[in-house]
C-alpha cells in the first residue's frame, strides 16, 4: 500500500496501540494478546481492522518449531 492511502489509528485507541506493539521486529500472537490483554481471536480481529486501514502486517516464521511473528512492514 501506499503510505498516502493510510488511515492511521485514533491517538491511544486499542489499534494504536497494536500498531506500536507490531513496529520493529514485531511479536508473536501470544506475546501481542497477553501485552494487551486481548484474547487471540480479538488481536487477530484488529490485525485484520489494520490491514482494512491500508497497513501491511507480515507474519515471520519462526525456526525450531518457535511461533510466528508479526510486524508491521516499513513502507519507507
Amino acid at each position: 500500500q501506499i503510505m498516502s492511502e493510510l488511515k492511521p489509528p485514533k491517538t491511544g485507541s486499542k489499534l494504536a496501540k497494536l500498531s506500536q506493539f507490531l513496529k520493529g521486529d514485531g511479536r508473536t500472537l501470544k506475546a501481542l494478546s497477553k501485552s494487551l490483554g486481548w484474547q487471540p481471536h480479538t488481536v487477530r480481529a484488529a490485525m485484520t481492522r489494520l490491514r482494512q486501514r491500508g497497513y501491511e502486517i507480515e507474519r515471520v516464521p519462526s525456526k525450531d518449531s518457535k511461533p510466528s511473528t508479526f510486524r508491521l512492514v516499513d513502507a519507507s
